[in-house]
C-alpha cells in the first residue's frame, strides 16, 4: 500500500479526526502544491490577477472535501478534477461578468541537467521549444498534454478529469503527438 493510500485508510478509520485530517492535508501540501499551481497556470496564467486566489481556493476545497475522496479511485484525478472545476468556475464567472457588462448591468460597471554545458544549452532550448509548442495549443489540448506528459496520468484518469471517454482521450493524445512532432520538426 502506498503512503498516500495508507494515510487515507488511517484518516477514514479515524472517523475524520482533526489531527489526522491536518496530517493528511500537510502531506498533500508538501507533495502536490507545486503540481497544483503548475496545473492552474496551464489554464489561468500566473500573471493573471486571480491566479493566486484560484490556487488557494483549490487547496481550501481539497481540505474541505477530503472526507469525500474514495481511496479506491485515483487521488491525482480527484485533485485535478477539483483544480479544473475551480479554473472553469473562474472562466465562467468572468464570462458572466463580461456578458453583464455588455448588457449594462448596473451592479457591475526539473529534471537532471546534462553533464556538459553544450548539452545543457541544447536541452534548455529544446524544453523552451516544447513549452512554446504546447502553449500554442488550445486550452483542452494543453491541459491533456500536461496531465499525460508531465503528470503521467492514465487515459482513464485524464478522461475523468476533463470529462472525455477513454477513446476520445487516446485520439487526442495521438493527434497531439503528431502536432508536437510537426511543430518541433522531428
Amino acid at each position: 500500500m502506498n503512503p498516500l493510500t495508507a494515510k487515507f485508510h488511517l484518516f477514514i478509520g479515524s472517523s475524520f479526526a482533526p489531527r489526522q485530517k491536518a496530517e493528511l492535508y500537510d502531506y498533500i501540501c508538501r507533495n502536490y502544491r507545486r503540481r497544483i499551481e503548475f496545473y492552474v497556470s496551464q489554464i489561468v496564467p500566473r500573471d493573471h490577477g486571480e491566479y493566486q486566489d484560484v490556487c488557494q481556493e483549490v487547496m481550501v476545497k481539497i481540505y474541505n472535501h477530503l472526507d469525500s475522496f474514495d481511496p479506491g479511485h485515483s487521488f491525482k484525478a480527484w485533485i485535478y478534477r477539483i483544480v479544473r472545476n475551480q479554473c472553469l468556475d473562474l472562466v465562467k464567472s468572468r464570462e458572466e461578468k463580461q456578458r453583464r457588462l455588455r448588457q449594462g448591468d448596473p451592479d457591475l460597471v526539473g529534471d537532471r541537467p546534462a553533464a556538459d554545458p553544450e548539452q545543457r544549452v541544447m536541452r534548455q532550448e529544446l524544453l523552451e521549444c516544447i513549452d512554446r509548442a504546447v502553449n500554442e495549443l488550445p486550452p483542452l489540448e494543453r491541459e491533456i498534454c500536461y496531465l499525460r506528459f508531465y503528470e503521467g496520468l492514465k487515459y482513464r484518469e485524464i478522461g475523468l478529469v476533463v470529462g472525455l471517454d477513454v477513446e476520445a482521450v487516446k485520439a487526442k493524445i495521438h493527434s497531439l503527438k503528431a502536432i508536437l512532432k510537426r511543430r518541433l520538426g522531428r
